[in-house]
């Protein structure tokens, strides 16, 4: 055993600690550059609604100090695809029958949010609605709470036409080619919302609602424009209704989806980590496996054992083996609920609930809203720092690569290759003590890499949210280079600037 022998002088005495243990190997981390498991990775993006210019914020107090702020905070980080709610009262008011209006108060604000997406090169998934069945059929004009009912012979035919004419405004009329996905609906088949139509099944609603909307956009030619996104389900280990969908909705859904928190279930109060989430991944991998199509993580994040868990540092951490398990499972991307704190619009304008709503603002995101009624508004969560890295670095356009890695002992590596040239290597310490690591690559290479390191235990929160700078430079020597990571730290070693 090797022998180091530490010395003090406490009150003019000199004593010896002793032995320690030796010192225990680098964690051997492998990166086969030479096997590619994704060449489509769209990046570690957000549920980022366009509410910015929004009536409620404007009520309460957002101006353009704060918009360019969160919009500085987006373009820091390079977010790549923001998903945001879209509902027909916008441009139809309390029914969905009334004249389409594209120059309403809120179509208006709406627009005004993708003229800064687009600018900034942010993809968006609209929503299909929000609710289903709840969106898809009229409310009594006046009368809260009370609907006329569903109609099935008609009323998908007018979703359809509603979906239809937004994509037309949005994406012809506007210009708004950055919408690229549409999402149908939010945990549609597995959470209760609105009156189901006497004579169907839930699921074979949703397929009639669905197919209708697809049959439409064929017709109209805008179908080559959008990439529908579905069942969108959740809060399931079991990626519920993947399978159902894979077998019945294929000729309709591009790109399959579902979601889940705390890493999954278990018996305790700690939301599982890396593990928890390939399993949720796997699950649902295996059933799309068949149709050779993409699959997304479209929300995730952590709610145990209460909502602080999310203001604490280390949830930077879980994020970040979150993702690390989502790009090595083959996930074309993931969107972590939420991006920012916000300040919703109707009917959840003053919505205070369990599911941390604070009288209409979400308090899910990685950054807090500038007008809520907390501490330090205009600062981010620690958390922001680990994700705002993420996104920055790991790529996500341009036909990013992610090449096949192999983790060991709790500590998890991702790599990553932007804009088709460049190299990114995320190493995360998921152990609660510091780790030597070395990284070894399976095809020889040479280069200098930039290291950006989180530490939860050494971090300076500003209003500023500046993305986490390179601390030191990093030289590949004979396909590999070591370095040490810090208890629960991210580091993230990139060529990109």
């Amino acid at each position: 055993m090797k022998v180091i022998i530490a010395f003090y002088l406490v009150t003019g005495q000199i004593i010896c600690l002793g032995q320690s243990s030796q010192i225990k190997p680098a964690v051997l981390l492998k990166v086969y550059n030479d096997s590619v498991l994704m060449t489509d990775f769209l990046g570690v993006n957000g549920v980022y609604h366009g509410f910015a210019y929004m009536p409620e914020q404007i009520k309460k107090g957002m101006n353009d100090d704060d918009r360019n702020r969160e919009f500085s905070r987006v373009k820091n980080m390079d977010l790549k695809i923001a998903r945001t709610w879209y509902r027909t009262d916008w441009a139809c008011g309390d029914n969905m029958y009334n004249d389409f209006n594209w120059e309403t108060e809120k179509m208006k604000a709406f627009y005004l949010w993708l003229d800064k997406m687009k600018e900034l090169k942010v993809d968006v998934a609209i929503q299909a609605g929000w609710w289903f069945t709840k969106d898809t059929y009229p409310w009594v004009i006046g009368k809260e709470n009370t609907a006329i009912g569903p109609q099935p012979d008609k009323d998908p035919q007018r979703f359809a036409q509603w979906v239809n004419e937004s994509l037309y405004q949005l994406i012809k009329v506007k210009g708004y080619t950055n919408i690229k996905y549409l999402v149908l609906f939010t945990e549609t088949l597995n959470y209760p919302a609105g009156i189901l139509p006497s004579g169907y099944t839930k699921p074979e609603y949703f397929y009639k609602v669905s197919k209708t909307i697809h049959d439409k956009l064929v017709k109209s030619g805008l179908r080559s424009l959008i990439k529908f996104v579905g069942p969108n389900s959740g809060s399931t280990d079991t990626a519920a209704w993947v399978g159902w969908s894979v077998h019945n909705m294929d000729k309709v859904i591009d790109i399959y989806s579902w979601h889940n928190y705390n890493g999954g279930k278990n018996n305790g109060n700690t939301p599982l980590e890396y593990a928890g989430w390939k399993k949720i991944v796997d699950v649902g991998r295996i059933k799309v496996k068949q149709t050779g199509k993409p699959f997304w993580m479209d929300e995730y994040g952590a709610s145990r054992p209460d909502e602080s868990v999310r203001s604490r540092a280390d949830y930077g951490n879980y994020l970040a083996q979150a993702v690390a398990a989502f790009t090595n499972e083959g996930v074309q991307t993931s969107l972590v609920w939420l991006l920012f704190d916000q300040q919703y619009v109707a009917p959840l304008e003053v919505t205070t609930n369990k599911d941390s709503f604070y009288a209409g603002v979400h308090r899910w995101g990685l950054t807090k809203w500038p007008h809520d009624n907390v501490v330090d508004s205009e600062s981010p969560y620690p958390a922001w720092y680990a994700f705002s890295m993420m996104s920055k670095y790991l790529g996500g356009r341009n036909h990013t690569k992610v090449y096949k890695t192999n983790s060991a002992d709790s500590v998890y590596v991702v790599a990553t290759q932007p804009n088709n040239k460049e190299l990114s290597v995320m190493v995360v310490n998921a152990s609660h003590s510091a780790k030597r690591i070395k990284v070894e690559f399976h095809q020889k290479i040479n280069g200098i890499l930039e290291r950006h390191l989180y530490n939860p235990a050494k971090l300076e929160i500003t209003k500023d949210a500046t993305i986490i700078g390179s601390d030191k430079k990093i030289d590949i020597k004979n396909r590999s280079f070591g370095d040490e990571l810090p208890s629960r730290g991210v580091a993230i070693y990139t060529t990109l600037k």
